[in-house]
């Protein structure tokens, strides 16, 4: 299933495999150029713990995706789906049951695979820094590789990032299972369970766009 993962998703789009340094696992990175003669920079975008890459910036909704509104503003876009996600491999403990191992892909272990991920595209574009683009969670790792890395990011943008919510005192971890499948029911009831009556009919996401995402080799999500 993850060869179809890897299929571009335009007839300009490159699409890379590279070594992410943990058990011969690959990290898989898409490339859409800058629709210009000349680039303005290159731009790494880093999904959440929900949609890889191709159901993110990548989807186009009614023909026009948010990467497609960066390369024609001058962008080369790329786009990293992290271990476990869309077209990069999966780790093993995925094969078993997901109750069976600590949760897979913390911002503490993933932030080597945006520090590989960057200095790939900064050697492939000749830069000597990128912009980043984060969603949700995704935000974790980007923050930890900007603190770590400052002279290799320009620009960081955080669409909807994590942050710190007091709760409760001496509530207990949950325990969370190593892995997930979302499936499109699960994710619209998210969405409504959010946004609730008042929004939904206004909502950007519309039924009509989830059920194309289940078109797609991605679904489920994870």
């Amino acid at each position: 299933m993850t060869e179809a993962h890897r299929a571009p998703l335009d007839p300009t789009e490159q699409t890379f495999l590279v070594d992410s340094g943990r058990e011969a696992l690959r990290i898989f990175l898409r490339r859409l150029p800058s629709a210009g003669s000349a680039s303005r920079g290159s731009v790494l975008y880093l999904h959440g713990a929900t949609f890889p890459s191709a159901l993110s910036i990548a989807f186009r909704f009614s023909g026009r995706s948010w990467r497609d509104a960066l390369c024609e503003a001058g962008f080369d876009v790329w786009a990293l789906d992290f271990l476990g996600f869309g077209g990069s491999d999966r780790y093993a403990e995925m094969e078993t049951e997901a109750l069976a191992h600590e949760p897979l892909g913390l911002a503490g272990e993933v932030v080597a695979h945006v520090e590989t991920a960057a200095r790939f595209i900064l050697d492939n574009d000749c830069r000597k820094h990128l912009s980043l683009i984060t969603h949700s969670w995704g935000s974790m790792p980007a923050g930890l590789f900007a603190a770590r890395h400052p002279t290799l990011v320009g620009r960081i943008v955080m669409f909807a990032p994590l942050c710190q919510r007091e709760g409760p005192r001496y509530t207990p971890r949950p325990t969370l299972p190593a892995w997930k499948l979302v499936t499109n029911d699960e994710q619209w009831a998210r969405f409504d369970r959010l946004c609730g009556p008042d929004l939904m009919p206004t909502f950007v996401l519309l039924s009509q766009h989830l059920r194309n995402t289940s078109k797609r080799p991605d679904n489920p999500k994870r």
